[in-house]
């Protein structure tokens, strides 16, 4: 033949290529839990770092709200007490103001009115030296000191530092009488001051205090306040337009807190308000959990779910692969069938020969038993001829009903050592009849080093008898030839089914393995001829390939494992 096209290798639709159901299954089980929880873990994790962000975001806001609102309030007490101070001292002269006894009456004066506020007042002069006060202690002459006095001295109004322990915090107010600045200076309650900051902190974790810009710290509520490092951290903050920070600092004990700070605009002080970031961000924590926990049983719902439908979906595939091989089954005997019908003329003459034969010697039997004398000796020796005949005959008869019996009886599937040239010999003979009615030569090529193989006789037997029978059918013309050789070929036997017939056109060469695909009239041919040999090898382990050239014939190529040497 010249440059055949040719087909090798073909994938069959099931075994080999097969899928086992509890593997399917599994994978199903693997891909349904992913689809599931991929989408879930991402929404997960998205609401997670947004949640986080924005409960973090949130929990700063409102302890910069805390401390803002706080210093606002302080702001607004202190400089309501400036102005009830001017309002109450107001009409007064600095003759009145220097007496000490005029300056008790209107100390009474504000007390009655403002209770608990103010505790004492002075009146400085421009030296700084405490002209007047509420007090008989002689050190009221003292000068004052200068840290504080040239700042209020310089202004309408004046308060102290909150953050000196060593003196009570006061308000200012600057006089001017005869063109000499005076200061009439009034004593807070140091307890009220205390007791506004602890308004700022109700109780709890935490606590809320005073520092200045050099961290010195004041009077505070609460827990401590935090190491010395958070001080002077807090003491250097950078408060733009006045507005509040929040941030991170460990405390004296080491524990991490999250500080609000706000600048105290009368009179420059800082206020923190301090919680451990443990506690604030406790509500997070649960948060979390709780997300956790609805994570954890819906993955386990899901698995728990995803398992019982992979379960049903694997008994449903076995179901269906064990009606799957029963049908393959069928269609197997279909085929057997199929080429017994194309055989059974050349079988039904074959037959046909010895039974004439037989029928012809039993006739010449009852001819002579009615002749004259029977018993001669001629006739006995002729009676006996003629019986030595049928019965060669009829062992002849028996030998292909056997052959056909053995062919059509159910397809034994057990493997057993199969010697592949009496194999070929068998299914020669057996396709000879039709072959000759089609002006069809058998030819037989068998190497004897061919070995055997470790497989089922009988669908061997179907596989090549298949494709025989369809080179026989694949030959229009006088004279043909079908050609079966054997060989080895490596760790395979190799059979060859050849013919000189039509060949296969190259654009069908590729589909001529599927199922119900043929080339034969409408009738003619099931199309699972083929189809059948494919599976069958696939399962021994073996393959088919076939080249063919139109016009020029075409070759089927059928591997085999061969036996393992004993």
């Amino acid at each position: 033949m010249t440059q055949p096209s040719e087909v090798k290798d073909h994938a069959p639709l099931t075994n080999k290529a097969k899928t086992s159901p509890r593997l399917m299954s599994g994978q199903l089980t693997v891909l349904s839990i992913l689809v599931a929880m991929v989408p879930i873990l991402c929404i997960a994790t998205l609401g997670y770092v947004f949640y986080d962000t924005a409960f973090r975001e949130k929990t700063h806001a409102l302890l910069a709200q805390k401390a803002m609102s706080s210093v606002q309030s302080l702001d607004s007490f202190l400089e309501e007490k400036i102005s009830n101070l001017r309002q109450e001292t107001g009409a007064a002269t600095i003759p009145e103001l220097s007496d000490p006894g005029h300056l008790r009456a209107r100390l009474h004066s504000l007390q009655n009115a403002y209770q608990g506020v103010f505790i004492g007042l002075d009146l400085v002069d421009a030296s700084g030296t405490i002209i007047a006060g509420t007090t008989d202690d002689k050190s009221q002459t003292v000068p004052v000191e200068k840290s504080w006095f040239a700042q209020a001295i310089s202004r309408p109004q004046f308060v102290s530092n909150l953050a000196l322990r060593e003196t009570s915090c006061f308000l200012a107010v600057r006089i001017t009488s005869e063109q000499t600045a005076w200061l009439l200076r009034a004593h807070l309650d140091p307890d009220l001051i205390q007791e506004k900051i602890r308004l700022f902190h109700p109780g709890g974790p935490g606590g809320a205090f005073f520092l200045d810009r050099q961290g010195a710290y004041s009077a505070g509520s609460g827990a401590e306040p935090g190491s010395r490092e958070a001080a002077h951290l807090l003491a250097q903050q950078f408060f733009p337009e006045g507005r509040p920070v929040v941030l991170e600092a460990k405390g004296a004990n080491g524990q991490v807190s999250l500080y609000g700070c706000a600048p105290l605009r009368s009179t420059g002080n800082i206020l923190a308000i301090h919680q451990p970031k443990a506690q604030l961000l406790r509500p997070l924590f649960k948060a979390r959990l709780l997300a956790l926990a609805i994570i954890i049983a819906g993955f386990a719902g899901i698995v728990v779910t995803a398992l019982a439908l992979a379960r049903r979906t694997e008994q449903r595939l076995l179901k269906a692969e064990m009606e799957l091989q029963q049908m393959q089954k069928h269609v197997m005997d279909a085929g057997k069938l199929a080429a017994i019908g194309e055989l059974a003329a050349g079988v039904a003459h074959e037959i046909n020969n010895p039974l004439a034969i037989m029928m012809e010697n039993a006739g010449w039997i009852q001819d002579l038993l009615k002749s004259d004398d029977p018993h001669s000796e001629e006739n006995t020796e002729e009676i006996f001829s003629s019986l030595q005949t049928i019965t060669t005959q009829g062992h002849r008869c028996r030998e292909i009903t056997h052959k056909l019996l053995s062919f059509a009886r159910k397809a034994d599937s057990a493997t057993k050592a199969v010697n592949i040239n009496s194999l070929l010999d068998d299914i020669a003979g057996f396709a000879r009849q039709k072959a000759k009615y089609r002006n069809v030569e058998i030819r037989l090529s068998l190497d004897p080093n061919a070995g055997e193989v470790d497989s089922s006789p009988a669908e061997i037997q179907q596989i090549i008898l298949n494709l025989v029978n369809n080179a026989i059918d694949a030959i229009e013309h006088d004279d043909g030839m079908v050609q079966l050789r054997s060989f080895r070929e490596h760790s395979f036997v190799r059979i060859d089914v050849e013919d000189n017939g039509q060949g296969i056109p190259a654009d069908i060469l590729p589909q001529i393995f599927e199922p119900f695909f043929t080339t034969k009239d409408a009738g003619k041919g099931t199309g699972l001829g083929l189809s059948i040999c494919r599976d069958l090898l696939s399962k021994m382990g073996g393959s088919i390939s076939v080249d063919s050239a139109p016009g020029q014939g075409c070759v089927f190529h059928v591997r085999l494992p061969a036996s393992s040497p004993k």
